[in-house]
């Protein structure tokens, strides 16, 4: 019993890792397509690390203002994935 405990969290584990570096890439994936309309991605990667949740979440409502094709549920998925992506983070920084 204690050993299928174990695999079960295990697997659980692994799962959750997965399922979060799939989540990761889609978000980035996002941001690239909806942003680079109207500016390179350049733009958007020499400014990873270095701003908070906060700003990001500005900055990416203030781009919905201006017209960035991105719901409710997206900005918020991309203003997330900005504000915990490093420099240099791939797919969106190539």
């Amino acid at each position: 019993m204690k050993t299928l405990m174990i695999v079960v969290v295990g697997l659980y584990t692994c799962l959750l890792l997965v399922s979060l570096v799939f989540a990761d890439a889609g978000a980035a994936k996002l941001a690239a397509a909806r942003c680079s309309g109207c500016h390179s991605t350049d733009r958007i990667c020499a400014r990873l690390g270095a701003r908070t949740a906060e700003v990001w979440a500005q900055t990416v409502q203030r781009m919905v203002s201006n017209g960035a094709n991105l719901t409710e549920n997206e900005a918020k998925t991309v203003a997330e994935y900005l504000s915990t992506a490093k420099p240099g983070a791939k797919p969106l920084c190539q």
